[in-house]
């Protein structure tokens, strides 16, 4: 019997599994709230953003994060999740939050199946959309239930961001082979990752929740909504006004900032083109590079996503995996040889998971790594974007 999940979204996997991945540690609620705080504040959105405003948040998941948003007493806020797992831990979640809040409306429903008469203020949706034409339909239906003025937010990915992840993905194929069954590569994925994941100081989710979302969820491969599909896909509807991480500096003196030269969204991607290459390595300084060469080292990245999915799909169907870790290996050091030289530390890194995996393949285990394990990207990418139409 084929244990290997056969499912495609984020959805069908939840509920066959009747788990909700996405679990926070909120013993330090303090600490909880300022960390959302910090986040609206970077994406040019303070309390008062939220307060008296109709909010929505679709795929609200445990409902966690918007306690923080029901915390600013939003006129109405509105949260949207089709997950059963999920549902019943919002009205936990909020049964024991202490603070003052407006009481948010509980949709279980997709967002393909929800309709409004009525537009938001603020309309948020994380870690969710990806980039196939259907969820770039629901990005559509997100944008048309913006208030004019309104805002956006939305989590794209860096492909750039996603390589260190994605070759644990490869590794994790071998670690605990696709037909072990969800619970067994579960226990194992999380015993081989957990020392990667304690190298993150300020995480909040554990290794399981990690490991069943990024490891072994089938929909991973599809979350790669990068910022400039997002900004093509809006057109000059929204404009972008901040980001987490921040990376768009703006010079320009204001006054010049009318008709045709406002431009936000060109001086935007300008600025993400200029400095994509440090998605690769969360500890680094930021530092700018030839737009072009990013371009490149981000097409580099989409086709090591593309070769490792490949890979995982010949192991489900037991064919042609000796070529596609073939491909796996030719885009990881077309990767490399296009990544900026003075990236010391994620070039170690990933020279020394190419020569373990070999050994991975071979063993179906790794060999003790020094510098890969400590390598994680800036691979999510929060955006607040700004409804110019006025009526």
């Amino acid at each position: 019997m084929n244990t290997v999940d056969q499912v495609k979204t984020h959805l069908e996997f939840y509920r066959k599994h009747q788990i909700a991945p996405v679990c926070y540690d909120l013993k330090d609620m303090q600490a909880h709230m300022e960390r959302r705080s910090s986040l609206y504040l970077k994406l040019g959105l303070p309390p008062i953003a939220f307060r008296s405003a109709k909010v929505l948040e679709v795929a609200a998941g445990l409902g966690q994060n918007s306690l923080y948003l029901a915390h600013t007493l939003p006129a109405k806020l509105v949260l949207l999740e089709p997950n059963p797992s999920a549902l019943s831990h919002i009205h936990a979640v909020y049964e024991m939050f202490k603070l003052v809040h407006t009481l948010p409306e509980v949709v279980a429903s997709k967002l393909e199946d929800y309709s409004s008469e009525e537009k938001f203020d603020i309309v948020l949706c994380e870690n969710w959309l990806g980039n196939s034409r259907h969820e770039l339909s629901l990005l559509q239906k997100l944008s048309n239930m913006v208030a004019p003025q309104g805002a956006l937010v939305l989590t794209t990915i860096s492909p750039i961001g996603l390589v260190p992840n994605l070759l644990r993905r490869f590794l994790a194929v071998y670690l605990a082979p696709l037909n072990d069954g969800f619970e067994r590569r579960t226990e194992v994925l999380a015993q081989e990752f957990r020392p990667h994941l304690d190298t993150l100081k300020s995480k909040t989710r554990n290794a399981i929740d990690w490991v069943q979302d990024n490891m072994i969820n089938p929909a991973y491969f599809g979350i790669g909504l990068t910022i400039s599909k997002v900004i093509e896909e809006l057109g000059d509807r929204f404009e972008a006004i901040g980001s987490s991480p921040s990376f768009a500096e703006d010079w320009r003196w204001f006054k010049a900032l009318h008709g045709p030269f406002r431009q936000f969204n060109q001086h935007f991607l300008s600025q993400y083109w200029s400095k994509a290459h440090n998605f690769l390595d969360y500890r680094e300084s930021i530092s700018v590079r030839d737009p072009h060469l990013n371009k490149i080292l981000e097409e580099k990245a989409i086709q090591l996503l593309h070769a490792i999915e490949a890979h995982e799909e010949a192991h489900i169907h037991h064919c042609n995996v000796p070529d596609c870790v073939d491909q796996v290996f030719i885009a990881l050091q077309e990767f490399l040889d296009c990544a900026p030289s003075h990236l010391q530390s994620a070039i170690r890194s990933l020279i020394e998971v190419k020569e373990n995996m070999e050994f991975a393949i071979k063993n179906h285990r790794l060999q003790k790594m020094i510098n890969f394990p400590a390598l994680f990207g800036r691979e999510t990418v929060y955006l607040s974007l700004f409804s110019s139409r006025k009526n």
